[in-house]
């Protein structure tokens, strides 16, 4: 009962099938979706309307499922790509997304699609620039775009159907696991559940260098639906990792050296009570003087960071006599350069599904290029 009262009634028809919902009032339609429904093909990527992973059709109107709160949602007609073809066809632009090649990591693909479809609906035949225009909101680290917009062209200028020279379902032509990316059924980490999983929340670090002095958790630990806080006592001799030094801590433990060092973790019954549980956790400082750029923290007197200092480690590269060929060069240039910081957007978000097997072995599945690092 006080689960319920927590909750609000939600009806929507979604894919052409209504359904009376109990949801929590704070969800946005993406939760309900995911987490209600089970379609995970409206993927959770940057949660703010920004990246388009969430696109779904709204009353006959593109929308970014994670900004619509409950009560745009109710009485709505929702298409998702998992509704997008009547039959068990496909639709005509996911056929022309495979025969395109349009698919690579596939998680831009739902999005990329849904949007695609709202802008055929309004305009059967757009110009390349409209359907450069179109997906603008909608992001893809992988393809580069030019392969989505042939797509797009694809199965607008011919009638939805791609080129009869090209089969689309034969295997040289698409990846092994396209056709479940085009569908919307590839699942990726955060789209994986087990019954009765706990959920997890991380401390992490304000400051970019100081000094831990304790850690209290007993508050965070006697919220109802709290498992588990674990902070670096927890885990003796097993608390460092690295790729050339095992110097990084898994949980903060004598110092953090940056801002977001983690310092706790905590499982929960639900996502509600991790993230409260970890507001809870009480971590006390004494800040310690930063160090923020590679020279600075080549200086004479720098703060060190680490107890070894702070060079890592130093290779020297030449080829010749350098100093002769300085000294004979007509020109010498020397500047200090900066780039801009790039960000990589790569738009899955972190997420891990960790369980044991009835033998014990420890199974933890997540996106990640080098697992045994």
């Amino acid at each position: 009962m006080r689960e319920m009262a927590n909750k609000v009634a939600l009806d929507l028809k979604v894919n052409g099938k209504r359904h009376r919902l109990q949801v929590k009032p704070w969800h946005t339609l993406l939760e309900v979706l995911r987490d209600s429904l089970g379609l995970t093909g409206a993927k959770r990527g940057c949660d703010d309307g920004t990246c388009g992973t969430c696109t779904v059709n709204l009353n006959g109107a593109m929308a970014r499922a994670c900004r619509i709160p409950i009560d745009r949602a109710q009485g709505s007609k929702v298409l998702t790509i998992e509704g997008l073809a009547d039959s068990g066809d496909l639709h005509p632009l996911q056929r022309a997304f495979l025969s395109a090649d349009a698919v690579q990591c596939g998680f831009c693909t739902p999005g990329m699609i849904m949007a695609a479809k709202a802008l055929l609906d309004r305009n059967p035949n757009p110009a390349r620039e409209e359907i450069v225009k179109a997906l603008g909101s909608n992001l893809c680290r992988c393809t580069g775009y030019v392969s989505i917009l042939d797509a797009i062209e694809r199965a607008a200028n011919n009638g939805g159907e791609p080129p009869s020279s090209v089969e689309w379902n034969h295997p040289e032509h698409h990846r092994a696991d396209a056709l479940d990316k085009v569908r919307g059924k590839a699942l990726y980490a955060a789209d994986l559940t087990m019954a009765g999983m706990l959920h997890g929340a991380v401390v992490r670090s304000p400051h970019a260098h100081a000094e831990v002095l304790d850690v209290d958790a007993t508050d965070a630990r006697a919220l109802p639906g709290v498992v588990a806080v674990v902070t670096a006592q927890d885990v003796p001799g097993l608390n460092r990792h690295g790729r050339a030094i095992k110097d990084q801590p898994v949980l903060a433990d004598d110092r953090v050296r940056q801002v977001g060092d983690p310092v706790a973790a905590v499982a929960a019954t639900s996502p509600e009570a991790a993230a409260q549980a970890a507001s809870l956790v009480k971590v006390r400082y004494r800040v310690l003087p930063e160090v923020l750029e590679p020279s600075a923290a080549m200086e004479e007197g720098a703060p060190q960071v680490h107890e070894g200092g702070n060079l890592l480690s130093e290779r020297v590269m030449s080829w010749g006599d350098v100093d002769s060929g300085l000294a004979e060069a007509e020109l010498v240039v020397d500047e200090t350069y900066t780039t801009p910081w790039i960000e990589h957007a790569y738009l899955e978000p972190e997420a891990a599904l960790a369980y044991s097997e009835i033998d014990g072995t420890l199974v933890v599945r997540l996106p990640i290029q080098y697992s045994f690092m």
